[in-house]
């Protein structure tokens, strides 16, 4: 009898650990290995952002930017909140006095550092440019946040949580920035694709150890964003920036609009209670 019990016990634990497996890394690697192809078919193979296309940035930014990039991530993460995986502050979404602090550090930080580099001649581009450079890249930066660290990074330190936290730390950031890499290698193309992997994989690990240090959505889709236009500015099509279409501002106030949404359906829902001793 004792011999079955203890079988029965390493049987459950068995079962757990392979469903846990599935539903926290398994599941968002499928969604975000979705997404990627989505990139290359929407952006990457028509070169979306080197050819200006004002249709095709509209259906990538509703398709991949909303659809994949936030809907899809926001059922996963319901889940998880069900399944106690994760909670309101992992995945990053704070309270708005938090996240305003959180933006506008952030933001002056950027602008601060923007500045440096102008004086010191080592900007090509102008405020002006690099504003709408800034709004035209922000529905692949709100996607891009949500699916690598919100969805991904979150889930899987979700599942090496009880290694420790140095573990759960460098299996986040390590597996998130290969997955950014990789996913705006596609998005963006180009001849160099080794180079232009090692230069997102550096951007993505700056980003994910923001996001892991700070865990504020809006925050890291700044510095992500920032990391685009000085990645990409030099590639993108001139003629989404002059003049700048309201099409392309649009499509960055939609994917804004739709990450506000999923915010404030799960503030209402899901609220993470912090207990004394805890």
């Amino acid at each position: 009898m004792e011999i079955t019990d203890v079988k029965g016990g390493e049987g459950h634990r068995q079962a757990a650990w392979h469903s846990a497996l599935v539903t926290l890394v398994l599941i968002p690697l499928v969604i975000a290995l979705i997404w990627l192809l989505e990139n290359y078919l929407l952006a990457g193979n028509t070169r979306l952002f080197h050819q200006a296309s004002l249709s095709g940035l509209m259906i990538y930014s509703v398709l991949a930017g909303i659809l994949v990039g936030i809907v899809v991530p926001a059922v996963r993460i319901r889940a998880a909140f069900l399944s106690g995986a994760v909670n309101m502050f992992q995945i990053g979404f704070r309270s708005t006095r938090r996240t305003v602090a959180a933006v506008s550090l952030t933001a002056l930080g950027i602008y601060a550092g923007y500045m440096i580099l102008a004086h010191s001649g080592q900007v090509s581009f102008d405020r002006s440019t690099g504003a709408a450079l800034f709004i035209l890249l922000l529905p692949a930066a709100i996607a891009a946040v949500m699916i690598c660290w919100v969805l991904v990074g979150t889930h899987v330190q979700a599942y090496v949580r009880s290694d420790g936290a140095m573990i759960s730390v460098f299996a986040g950031v390590l597996l998130t920035a290969l997955v950014f890499a990789l996913s705006m290698a596609v998005l963006f193309g180009g001849a160099d694709v080794q180079e232009a992997v090692a230069g997102f994989f550096a951007a993505g690990c700056i980003a994910a150890l923001f996001f892991f240090a700070v865990r504020d959505v809006y925050a890291t889709i700044i510095v992500v964003t920032t990391g685009l236009v000085v990645l990409e500015n030099s590639r993108i099509d001139p003629a989404y920036l002059v003049p700048f279409s309201p099409l392309v501002a649009l499509c960055g106030i939609l994917t804004t609009g739709a990450l506000v949404g999923v915010h404030w359906h799960f503030s209402r829902h899901y609220t993470t209670v912090l207990l004394p001793g805890k």
